[in-house]
């Protein structure tokens, strides 16, 4: 306010002589004005107290909660990737609406520390009643041992799962932690709801265990990209509940949020990193390869022949198939062994998702004297489980990631007795696929290791020579497979009485000179020889169908055991051929071979007789020629799809980012600065308000009180007077010579904060969002 002067010419009167003084206030110090903090709407005006808000409708605190645990729920439900989804509905349902209901209830009688304390403690009677009855006190009480059973496995889940093939059994010790997090969701987000008043905080406990599921889940079946778009939808109908001014504004803008849900779901599977998800388990130390005690079924070839009417086990199936055992995969010159490493499954077989043409048979296995800790499953096992009581040291079911075998803890005598199911799918081959297939690029199954003196053993060169003989006029890798098999049924006889043994010395003895050998030389030749070859190749020892005996059947003895081999392809995988003559044809053809179906053969046969140009055949003593890095990606997919994915999510993410960022910072600087600086800057952010409000506000075209007439039409005779204080204010400092001083600023801040206010009681949240986010919003 200006200082009152005495006009020019007229004498100023003394003061009354009882009167004192009064001070030249021009000669006193003036302190530095003290800047204001930008004003908060709803709080009063010149006053830092705050304006007493009107009390929640009972519906919005009832939505509010309904939506929480809906968070907490589907939050929850990302899990199953982790978990299967029947163990987890009814721990997630129980997670998520129990503390809701608890928080709602207690909100108006006990504060905030004691409903946190009553949430703990149901906490731990839920648990303790549903996954720790064994420790609980009358079966669902709280006892020590429940609690700390609770409380470790809470602890240690998180790397337990990170080691285990997904989804992991649901027992108690590792489920819980889905438990605990989707509890403590539920009672953060309801306890949020009800004790603030934010508009979207509640739904943040949400995200974290969001977050824990995908990342614990990121290896596991099933998508989880559904679920983020879920959430985010959720969380807008909150904002949308606790922001509208009436139910009817929360009704109209639902169709919105499925909208705009459908869409996010619509697009997740398109993103760039949907396909190959970052798996975080690639940053864990993953527990060392379970060895696997006993001998190396391939050295028991030879016994189960001398004992062949010993029971091993029964299987019940509709499908003739071979049971596959073990998968040998290492030869050091002397034996052939296994680098598998098992990993703990709660049910799911890693590399289920069998490509190319497969029947989907279901087994059904009882096991009797079969030694070792080997499962015998049809090739390849997509899911496994106990179907019957089994002891504590089997209860663990194991599975090799890379080759499917299965595996158990049990030992001999306690396995006798075990049932179990097994859904496999075996894969059915045409010529066609076989026909032009290229060897795969694997080294480690190509190798043919040195002598343990160091030295190339001479034996190398010698299966070097029988391989191309075999092979002779073969036009193409597969040819040479097939031809090979052929070779050995053809050249050499199945005695069961022959000795065992399958190094380089034992095979160069079986081809050259004995020309007679049990299944394990059979197996072990060929992949030598393939080897040799260029192919990619391992043994697999398993058994024959076994014999009928009703009602789908099969009583395996130790005498069907059956060793074959196998060649990796690429595109197409682990190819088996059966270089082991039929018992009763030795010697004949060659197109007889134990354990390939009547349509294996037929394949075969057909592959086997095809001729081409001869000066295409790659020459049969080279390994395949492995494909440039140039030439492998030519023509390997269009990548232009991810690239454009990325710049556009780039893109979107930038902005999202510049319309979150920049209207709060620009408003900061408008804030700052000297007195006349800051009215400028209060009335500029007021005109930027208006036209959110539909106000046809512009400072260029309209003088200050046109544009704050048009604002109180447009907000209401509450709005007059602090658009006119500010208007005037905007003029002074426009157009006025008089000092604008910090009061003038602070006071122009108060109008602007009031009609802030007003303008979000007027306009609906998504209008004000739909502004927020429009280009505009950059350059206002």
């Amino acid at each position: 306010m200006a200082a009152l002067t005495t006009p020019p010419g007229r004498p100023v009167a003394p003061p009354p002589p009882d009167v004192p003084p009064t001070p030249d206030v021009r000669a006193m110090p003036v302190a530095p004005p003290t800047p204001v903090a930008p004003p908060t709407p709803g709080v009063r005006p010149g006053t830092s107290e705050a304006a007493p808000l009107p009390p929640v409708p009972e519906w919005r605190r009832v939505a509010s909660i309904v939506i929480v645990i809906l968070l907490a729920g589907t939050a929850g439900l990302a899990f199953d990737g982790v978990f299967t989804l029947g163990a987890l509905i009814p721990l997630v349902a129980v997670a998520a609406v129990v503390p809701g209901v608890v928080s709602y209830a207690l909100v108006r009688i006990l504060p905030l520390w004691a409903s946190l304390a009553v949430n703990l403690l149901a906490w731990l009677v839920a648990v303790s009643a549903t996954l720790f009855r064994a420790q609980a006190l009358a079966g669902f009480l709280p006892s020590p041992a429940s609690a700390r059973a609770a409380l470790l496995g809470v602890r240690d889940s998180g790397k337990a799962l990170l080691t285990t093939i997904l989804p992991a059994e649901g027992d108690g010790r590792t489920i819980v932690l889905a438990h605990f997090l989707v509890w403590a969701a539920a009672v953060a987000g309801a306890e949020l709801a009800l004790r603030t008043r934010a508009v979207v905080l509640p739904a943040a406990p949400a995200v974290p265990v969001l977050a824990a599921a995908v990342v614990l889940g990121v290896s596991g079946p099933g998508s989880r990209l559904p679920a983020p778009a879920v959430l985010v939808g959720l969380a807008l109908a909150l904002a949308l509940v606790r922001a509208a001014r009436a139910a009817r504004t929360f009704v109209a803008g639902v169709p919105l949020l499925a909208g705009l849900v459908l869409v996010a779901v619509a697009a997740g599977p398109v993103l760039p990193f949907a396909s190959k998800p970052y798996d975080v388990r690639q940053l864990v130390a993953q527990p060392p390869s379970r060895p696997l005690a006993g001998v190396s079924p391939l050295d028991q070839v030879s016994a189960w022949l001398q004992n062949p009417y010993r029971q091993l086990f029964t299987v019940r199936s509709t499908t003739e198939a071979n049971w596959r055992l073990a998968v040998l995969d290492r030869f050091d010159g002397v034996t052939w062994t296994s680098g598998a490493g098992y990993l703990p499954t709660g049910g799911r077989v890693p590399g289920d998702d069998v490509v190319g043409a497969h029947d989907v048979v279901e087994q059904q296995f009882m096991l009797q004297k079969l030694p070792g800790p080997w499962l015998p499953a049809a090739d390849r096992p997509q899911q496994v489980s106990f179907t019957g009581p089994t002891p504590d040291s089997a209860a663990s079911l194991m599975a090799d990631p890379a080759t499917g075998m299965l595996a158990s803890a049990a030992t001999t005598t306690a396995r006798e007795g075990i049932t179990y199911r097994v859904i496999s799918g075996i894969r059915r081959y045409s010529a066609a696929e076989l026909r032009e297939a290229v060897p795969a690029a694997d080294q480690a199954a190509l190798a043919l290791p040195n002598g343990l003196d160091g030295r190339t053993p001479p034996q190398r060169a010698r299966l070097a020579t029988i391989a191309r003989k075999a092979t002779a006029g073969a036009t193409s890798p597969m040819q040479q497979a097939v031809r090979l098999a052929a070779y050995l049924r053809k050249h050499a006889d199945y005695d069961v009485n022959s000795p065992p043994g399958h190094s380089y010395r034992s095979i160069q003895f079986f081809l050259t000179e004995a020309k007679k050998g049990t299944t394990e030389q059979f197996a072990a030749s060929y992949a030598l020889l393939a080897r040799s070859l260029g192919l990619p190749s391992r043994v697999v020892v398993g058994f024959g169908p076994g014999k009928a005996e009703g009602g789908g059947v099969r009583q395996v003895l130790a005498g069907d055991v059956l060793a074959w081999a196998e060649v990796e392809f690429k595109g197409i995988g682990w190819v088996p051929f059966y270089p082991t003559p039929a018992r009763t044809h030795a010697g004949e053809s060659g197109d007889v071979a134990e354990g390939v179906s009547k349509q294996r053969q037929e394949v075969e046969q057909e592959i086997s007789g095809e001729h081409a140009d001869p000066a295409a055949t790659p020459p049969p003593h080279r390994p395949t020629p492995q494909p440039s890095p140039r030439q492998a990606g030519h023509g390997a997919g269009t990548t232009w799809l991810p690239i454009a994915g990325a710049v556009t999510g780039g893109l979107l993410g930038g902005y999202l980012l510049a319309v979150t960022v920049l209207p709060p910072l620009r408003r900061r600087r408008r804030w700052t600065g000297d007195p006349r600086a800051r009215v400028a800057g209060a009335w500029r952010q007021t005109v930027v308000r208006l036209r959110a409000a539909g106000v046809p506000a512009s400072s260029r075209v309209l003088t200050a009180r046109e544009v704050a007439t048009l604002g109180v039409t447009a907000l209401g005779t509450h709005a007059y007077e602090p658009l006119t204080g500010l208007a005037d204010l905007a003029n002074l400092t426009r157009f006025g010579d008089a000092p604008v001083d910090q009061a003038a600023a602070d006071a122009a801040w108060r109008h602007y904060a009031n009609i802030d206010l007003l303008v979000r009681q007027k306009i609906a949240l998504p209008r004000r969002l739909a502004h927020r986010l429009a280009p505009g919003s950059l350059l206002r």
